[in-house]
């Protein structure tokens, strides 16, 4: 049903949206004929037939098929009430099915300060959902501003931020796991990189060359190594941070006290995570990245968080 819906803008104004609820809903079932000849003998109405069969259908009211429509339960609670309640509701379904099917995640919502109204990204509407943003719009829900910014309704602010809350608190368990794996997949692969490179560089060396960031997490460091085939002690301790797009990275407080402590035997190694299997790629070291980038302009320092205790 999504992709009759693409094929329009608009499935009609309210009224003829309400003059197709009310010859839907109550009955077994209602041929699309009717409907649609029904529909064109009505005064002052505008309905798009197939469209709003489409936008019913995907709001899980209907259920059709290739000449018929069956109303299901939500769509027959409609009897009975009042105009201004069956459009609350039908904006209420809208307002769910578009966050539940992922359309407006953190980047696509906002606040305007100055209008003291919640905004969407007008490009947080695909070519696809046109036709509910424009019911949405003539519903009163939404406000297209001449700038293209979309402003939520005052009374609809709660009903919208209650079900991204809502699928926000799902989605983060499950997002965060994901995201914790990738994140520890990736890092294992450049530790592993890092550590080629090491025993490449001191083959003499390289069966000593040891990257211990699997039994020793308190380390501050993942990868122990030598500065040179003549040290006798491990003398090059790494960090190996990876990153995709601009060099970025988080420094733990027990990386950077170990990073201050270790000075120059403490170096940290940025992989470019998308250039590991680049032949000749070699990521960037730093030597005692503490002085070097604190020291740095090239380099800019913000703190992720504060922990604030009183005393």
């Amino acid at each position: 049903m999504l992709t009759e819906l693409k094929r329009c803008n608009s499935v009609g104004n309210i009224d003829g949206i309400l003059f197709l609820v009310s010859i839907i809903a109550g009955k077994d079932n209602i041929s699309k004929d009717e409907i649609r000849n029904r529909c064109s003998l009505e005064n002052n109405i505008v309905v798009n037939c197939p469209g709003a069969i489409a936008f019913f259908d995907y709001l899980g009211l209907i259920k059709t098929s290739i000449d018929e429509i069956e109303p299901l339960d939500a769509m027959n609670a409609f009897i009975g009430k009042d105009k201004d309640s069956i459009i609350k509701d039908l904006a209420s379904f809208c307002i769910s099915r578009l966050i539940d099917d992922g359309i407006f995640d953190k980047e696509s919502t906002g606040f305007d300060p100055e209008k003291g109204q919640l905004t969407l990204k007008r490009s947080a509407f695909p070519l696809a959902y046109a036709a509910i943003r424009n019911f949405l719009t003539s519903a009163g829900v939404l406000n297209i501003e001449e700038n293209g910014e979309i402003c939520v309704s005052g009374a609809y602010e709660n009903d919208w931020t209650d079900k991204l809350r809502a699928l926000r608190k799902k989605l983060t368990i499950e997002q965060l796991k994901k995201q914790q794996e990738e994140q520890s997949q990736r890092g294992l692969e450049a530790e592993k990189f890092v550590l080629s490179i090491e025993k490449e560089r001191l083959p003499q060396k390289s069966s000593v060359i040891k990257r211990i960031s699997d039994f020793d997490v308190a380390a501050g460091y993942d990868i122990v190594s030598f500065s040179s085939a003549l040290s006798e002690q491990y003398d090059r301790f790494i960090e190996v941070k990876c990153y995709i797009g601009s060099p970025h990275f988080y420094w733990s407080e027990n990386e950077l006290d170990v990073a201050k402590l270790k000075a120059d035997k403490y170096v940290l190694c940025l992989v470019d995570y998308t250039r590991i299997k680049e032949p000749g790629y070699l990521p960037e070291f730093i030597l005692n990245p503490y002085s070097t980038i604190f020291e740095s302009e090239e380099w800019l320092v913000n703190s992720a968080s504060y922990r604030v205790q009183k005393v």
